[in-house]
């Protein structure tokens, strides 16, 4: 195998690791982000991103978006669906841009819980999310690299 072979099966794997970490985004929305200062995680008084605020929706929609934009990136790349090489181009600079934001949007509501702070501490749920929404964006700067 070549190694132009080898260039594109790593280019291969990029829309797919974006996929996963948009999909894992979306599923951190409904985990716990914000908790009782002193209660365990997962514990009863946690309120999932969902149901805490507005911004955790807008990074859900992110997530789903971000998600079908690589699943057709990938679905192309398998000859599954033949998409233009300006819509693919197009589709990775869209996971990149709305990666980015994700990220900032995650991390604004690390830094700023919603409500009364000093009652609430952040759970799980807040770091997997951010942490998905890295990934991806991540993934999503080598999918819009420059090919050779």
């Amino acid at each position: 195998m070549s190694t132009r072979d080898d260039d594109r099966g790593a280019r291969g794997a990029v829309p797919g690791v974006v996929a996963v970490a948009g999909a894992i985004l979306a599923i951190s929305v409904f985990l716990p982000w914000y908790t009782a200062d002193v209660a365990p995680p997962f514990a009863a008084a946690s309120s999932s991103g969902w149901d805490s605020t507005t911004m955790a929706r807008i990074v859900f929609a992110i997530g789903v978006m971000i998600t079908m934009s690589a699943v057709l990136i990938l679905l192309d790349m398998r000859g599954i669906l033949l998409l233009d090489a300006g819509v693919v181009g197009a589709l990775s600079w869209l996971c990149l841009g709305l990666a980015l934001a994700a990220t900032a949007l995650v991390a604004w509501r690390l830094v700023r819980p919603p409500g009364p702070v000093e009652f609430l501490a952040r759970d799980v749920g807040l770091f997997i999310a951010q942490g998905a929404a890295v990934v991806a964006l991540v993934a999503a700067l080598g999918a819009v690299r420059p090919r050779s």
